[in-house]
């Protein structure tokens, strides 16, 4: 007798919590990742298509930070451009780096999506020691 076929009586506390697949609707046992009829991933949806590797960033949130924190370079550093964000960190007794951060902040606002994706988002590399 398989672990399916038996009565209710006989079932495992384990097996009375069992799942529905997403796709065919087969009662699956918890701790299976994917059904073994139809081979559908479970559990896993919100991660379909989704590489962990990317760093997204947040276009209005750089814009934010351009304006509001422009003259500690905050924008910057959030960006992943140290480099300049630690510039803008030790000039920014001059006002000087303010000024730029709003013409960041501007030109961050101008800037379409897929620029700003394309420009900003970037892939984690993974060094093991």
């Amino acid at each position: 007798m398989k672990n399916g076929d038996c009565p209710r009586s006989e079932r495992t506390e384990w097996q009375s919590i069992a799942s529905q697949c997403t796709q065919c609707s087969q009662e699956l046992t918890p701790g299976l990742i994917s059904c073994p009829q139809c081979h559908a991933a479970q559990g896993f949806e919100a991660f379909a298509g989704v590489d962990p590797n990317i760093q997204i960033k947040n276009q209005k949130l750089a814009i934010w930070f351009g304006f509001l924190f422009g003259i500690l370079g905050v924008h910057k550093f959030y960006l992943g451009q140290y480099g300049m964000g630690s510039l803008y960190l030790i000039f920014s007794w001059t006002l000087v780096p303010m000024i730029v951060g709003w013409v960041d902040a501007i030109r961050t606002m101008k800037m379409s999506s897929l620029n700003f994706e394309q420009r900003y988002y970037r892939r984690v590399v993974q060094q093991y020691v």
